[in-house]
């Protein structure tokens, strides 16, 4: 015989603390953003405050093109702002959330 009880019934506290479809995906974009040991560098060396293109370069040992790509993947997920100095464009951590979660997983000296 049939129990008329549904057989499972969602916990009403996991729907109520589970994030909208905008904040899961921002949340995602983060993750991803500084899920690349190269991206975590560049947080790491942001952190000591602004730096242009050519710094990040010359820290990273990377050609332009890549350093702007990932600069580019850090800006879209909202870690990283940039400040136009005449022809220079200068970067800076906007969200130092980022560089606590890696200090808090211990990928990050403090």
């Amino acid at each position: 015989m049939m129990d008329d009880k549904k057989c499972c019934e969602c916990p009403k506290i996991a729907i109520k603390d589970m994030p909208s479809d905008e904040e899961a995906k921002n949340i995602a974009n983060f993750f991803k953003a500084i899920s690349d040991p190269a991206r975590v560098k560049m947080i790491y060396a942001l952190a000591g405050g602004e730096l242009c293109v050519c710094e990040l370069m010359e820290i990273m040992g990377m050609q332009q093109t890549v350093v702007s790509h990932h600069l580019k993947v850090l800006k879209y997920a909202g870690i990283v702002s940039d400040r136009k100095s005449g022809k220079w464009v200068n970067y800076s951590l906007a969200d130092m959330r980022a560089l606590d979660v890696l200090k808090a997983l211990g990928l990050i000296r403090s």
